[in-house]
């Protein structure tokens, strides 16, 4: 995997694991659906085990300190509440999950189905917790 495929893949493996983690505590602390939550938590943990081999791999790509997205001027979006960040963090790991399963097309086809399966999941997961806020 050439460098800039390996770090698209590492900004988005970071997304994808940060988004869940928000949308975990959120549903945790802030919802009572047990069924819910046990949904996020299996899908985190099925993450976490997909992407091990990959992350060590792609991690020695990773320059934080010249990535462009980096600075202040992309992360003004303000949030009005839990709801929003909780739809927020869905998006962001739905969108990140998308990128995954396109750049993983070139080199890791198996991965690429992956990827497009736990978008799926996501998506479920997301109108499940909508449900729940209404």
């Amino acid at each position: 995997m050439d460098a800039t495929t390996g770090r698209i893949v590492d900004v988005n493996l970071n997304r994808l694991t940060e988004g869940l983690r928000v949308v975990e505590d959120i549903v945790r602390l802030g919802f009572e659906q047990k069924q819910l939550l046990s949904g996020i938590r299996r899908l985190r943990t099925r993450v976490g085990k997909e992407i091990l081999d990959l992350r060590k791999q792609v991690i020695l790509s990773r320059d934080s300190k010249t990535d462009l997205g980096r600075g202040d001027r992309f992360d003004r979006m303000k949030r009005r509440n839990l709801d929003d960040v909780l739809l927020a963090n869905f998006k962001r790991a739905e969108e990140s999950a998308r990128v995954l399963e396109e750049v993983l097309k070139i080199e890791e086809s198996k991965l690429s189905g992956r990827f497009k399966r736990i978008r799926f999941r996501l998506y479920d997961l997301e109108k499940q917790a909508v449900k729940a806020l209404n």
